[in-house]
């Protein structure tokens, strides 16, 4: 009987009441659905958009906020770098603006300046590279680690003979920060960093990151006081400093003082010098070596150094000449750039112009790619790193096969047969479904332990191949079946497995696909028991490894791994609907 009834459906009160259900109703679904966007919103965030509580992530719609991202990304989520860089003094990465207007020749300009002059590789950083808690993995650190793959035809054992670097997988191969205006910072001359130093060659104008050693020497006099002539003899990297010829000789007199004989320094050098003069001043001195050990404790000595043979050589001091030789007057060049320059000496380098001009120009490619990253290393480490991806399909297919064989054969013996303890057997399956299955967690540890099974496929099938609610819903099942057929088989001669096989599984097609999904979503969803069963990594589940991802990356990498999770039962549930619906609703109509 209904509760409403027909003549009182005409009432505005209970046109109310229907309102305020279909209301409430709404409000629960929206409960449930809010929480899922937010977590889609939130797995294709980085750190400077991940607290904001948007459907629709603002970097979609919206140029700052994209070109937030951008600059995160670029500068590795490092914001000193970034503001030594550019000179802009923010908090935090949310605090960063878009840089003001300004005209196509600013960057034109720069394009045409970095192709012209031949900067030293090791006068820029790599953009999109390993950020400082190594929580997400970027462009350039898979390129990298693409790049020597190739070289190595994807064998690490290649690699760890190449180059000396125990490395356990792919995906764990990344590059280190560089330290471009510290003096103490040096290149080990090793197989890895020549090969490094190759792939940085290739990289676009798009991912380096020019330093600035204005911005160096601002902390420098800011922090210390100190002059121009300290921080070129004392702070500034030796890649930028030019020597005079008529520092040559000083130069010689201290490796002679230094070494006392030309044979001590040849062999410190490797080298084959006749006398300390023909010993020239070391042309790199940015790898590590005992001639740049020596360079740097030459350049303190005012006595021998004087500061007229000392200059630099910089990205800014070259992008000044540029533009210098191109307008001759700074007002022209502010002009063209729509900036206002008082002297040369003022002009930064416009990489946050650049910047800014490629989000513009290239948003949709920029979009799309921030959209996958968490996604795409996600993928990367589920796929290069281990076997979780064959574990878990071995183990759902063998516990959908059991489910399937044991389930219904315990469920048809209590069916068939009036066992004299057959209700006290369903009391006991009954009974099981009220414990946790965490309860027998460590009982079945044990258990398997004295058999010799962990790490193994076994320890994971057998403590859940005969399921009780399975047995006790199929036993239902099989009751309800015409005892008719059964009687009819007897008649033609068949045995119980025909009548077991052909006629009761056959017409338990509803019921054998729900246990079925039963038994895929609990192994694959199967986590903590399958953690602590298989501690070896040759055997982890799909589940475990993401939770080892989990450990180790960002929130939007934590998101899009939930995603990725959920995507094989979304997709059973999606396509499996009408087996379900029978399954649920063929044994309550019999």
């Amino acid at each position: 009987m209904p509760i409403i009834l027909k003549t009182e459906r005409r009432h505005i009160s209970t046109w109310a009441l229907y309102a305020v259900l279909y209301l409430v109703l709404t409000a629960g679904a929206a409960t449930m659905v809010y929480p899922f966007l937010q977590m889609v919103s939130g797995s294709v965030k980085s750190r400077v958009d991940v607290q904001d509580l948007d459907i629709v992530p603002r970097f979609l719609y919206d140029g700052e906020m994209l070109y937030r991202k951008y600059e995160e990304a670029k500068y590795s989520e490092d914001l000193q770098a970034y503001a030594r860089t550019t000179g802009d003094k923010v908090r935090n990465f949310r605090a960063v603006m878009p840089p003001p207007a300004f005209g196509d020749a600013l960057v034109s300009d720069w394009r045409e300046f970095v192709a012209g002059a031949e900067m030293p590789v090791g006068w820029f950083l790599t953009g999109f590279g390993p950020t400082l808690e190594g929580r997400i993995i970027q462009k350039n650190e898979r390129a990298f680690r693409n790049y020597v793959r190739d070289l190595c035809d994807d064998d690490v054992a290649t690699f760890r003979a190449r180059f000396e670097e125990p490395i356990e997988n792919w995906f764990f191969l990344k590059f280190m920060p560089e330290r471009l205006t510290d003096r103490k910072y040096q290149v080990n001359d090793t197989e890895l960093m020549r090969t490094f130093y190759a792939f940085k060659e290739q990289l676009p104008l798009e991912d380096r990151i020019y330093v600035s050693n204005d911005d160096a020497f601002e902390r420098y006099r800011q922090l210390s006081g100190g002059s121009q002539e300290q921080f070129v003899r004392e702070i500034v990297h030796p890649q930028f400093i030019v020597m005079d010829d008529s520092a040559l000789p000083g130069w010689q007199v201290f490796l002679r003082g230094r070494h006392g004989a030309i044979d001590t320094l040849n062999k410190l050098y490797g080298s084959g010098y006749a006398d300390f003069g023909d010993v020239p001043f070391p042309v790199d001195r940015l790898r590590a070596s005992p001639q740049l050990t020596d360079f740097l404790l030459f350049l303190p000595d005012r006595k021998a150094l004087p500061l007229s043979a000392l200059s630099l050589d910089t990205p800014e001091l070259r992008w000044r000449a540029y533009l210098k030789a191109k307008y001759g007057a700074a007002s022209a060049a502010g002009e063209a750039h729509g900036r206002t320059y008082a002297t040369f000496e003022s002009i930064p380098m416009p990489q946050r112009e650049f910047d800014a001009a490629v989000c513009e120009s290239n948003g949709g490619a920029i979009r799309r790619r921030f959209a996958a990253a968490n996604f795409r290393m996600v993928f990367e480490y589920v796929l290069l790193y281990g076997h979780g991806i064959r574990n878990t399909v071995i183990y759902c297919l063998l516990a959908i096969a059991l489910a399937l064989l044991v389930n219904p054969l315990a469920a048809y013996a209590l069916s068939r047969y009036e066992l004299r303890s057959q209700y006290k057997i369903l009391l006991f399956l009954i009974a099981t479904m009220a414990f946790p299955g965490v309860v027998t967690m460590i009982p079945n540890f044990l258990l398997l332990r004295d058999l010799g099974l962990l790490n193994t496929f076994a320890a994971l099938l057998l403590p859940a191949m005969a399921n009780g609610y399975a047995i006790f819903l199929m036993k239902g099942f099989f009751d309800s079946l015409p005892k008719e057929l059964f009687e009819a088989a007897d008649i033609d001669g068949a045995n119980e497995w025909h009548k077991f096989w052909i006629i009761t599984m056959n017409l338990s097609k509803p019921v054998l696909a729900v246990i079925a999904l039963g038994a895929f979503n609990g192994a694959y969803s199967n986590f903590m028991f399958a953690f602590i069963l298989c501690q070896d990594r040759n055997m982890w589940t799909l589940m475990v490894w993401l939770y080892q991802l989990q450990q180790f990356s960002s929130q939007g990498v934590v998101f899009a791994s939930l995603i990725v999770a959920a995507i094989p039962t979304l997709l059973v549930f999606v396509l499996c609907q009408n087996i379900i619906i029978k399954g649920i609703v063929v044994p309550t109509e019999k």
